[in-house]
Order: structure tokens, then sequence, then C-alpha cells
């Protein structure tokens, strides 16, 4: 994910802080419903405009995201779920973040 625009990398981010908030971090794995609509408000990009829109295809054309085809019918927003190299993000994956609960190698 290299090449994401900082918009992107700021929605997937403020996405994975508000699932953390409503259901903690431990529940994050992939396959995860991401609320980018609550993660747009709080970054400041309109969900109305095209940047919000490019920042979507951005993290969708990378892999980081996939569009929830059971939620096919659904009103509304598309629904997307995180992938695994979505919560590979850039500066958690090479930062070597612990979990916690996780015991430290060195």
């Amino acid at each position: 994910m290299e090449y994401t625009t900082e918009d992107a990398r700021a929605l997937i981010g403020a996405a994975k802080e508000v699932h953390a908030e409503r259901h903690g971090a431990q529940t994050f794995l992939p396959g995860t419903y991401l609320p980018f609509l609550e993660a747009a408000k709080r970054t400041g990009i309109r969900s109305d405009r095209q940047r919000y829109h490019d920042a979507i295809e951005d993290l969708e054309y990378e892999g980081a995201i996939e569009w929830d085809t059971s939620a096919r019918y659904a009103r509304g927003d598309k629904h997307y779920l995180i992938t695994r190299r979505g919560l590979d993000y850039p500066g958690r994956a090479r930062k070597g973040a612990v979990r916690e609960g996780q015991a430290r190698l060195f």
C-alpha cells in the first residue's frame, strides 16, 4: 500500500479507530465491516465528494478493502470489509506493533 493517497490512509486509519472504540481492537480481523461514513466525518472528508470516492477506490485497488457481496442489496453507501493486506497497513506492520497479551520477541 505504498502508493495510496494521504486521504486513503487517513480514511482507513479513522475507520480502524471507530471500530476499536465500538468493539475493541481485538475484534479487528479480515472480513470486519469498516464504518467509512463515520471515518469520513472524523477526517473532514465529505462522503458526497469525489475526494472520498477516490480514496475508497485507492484502497480497493491496493487490495486493502473489498466490497461486501452479502450487502449487495443494502441501501445507501457500499459496505466494505478489511482484507489481510489492509490489516498490514503501513505504520502498523512495519513498526512491529504488538497486540495486547502478545509476548514481545525482542
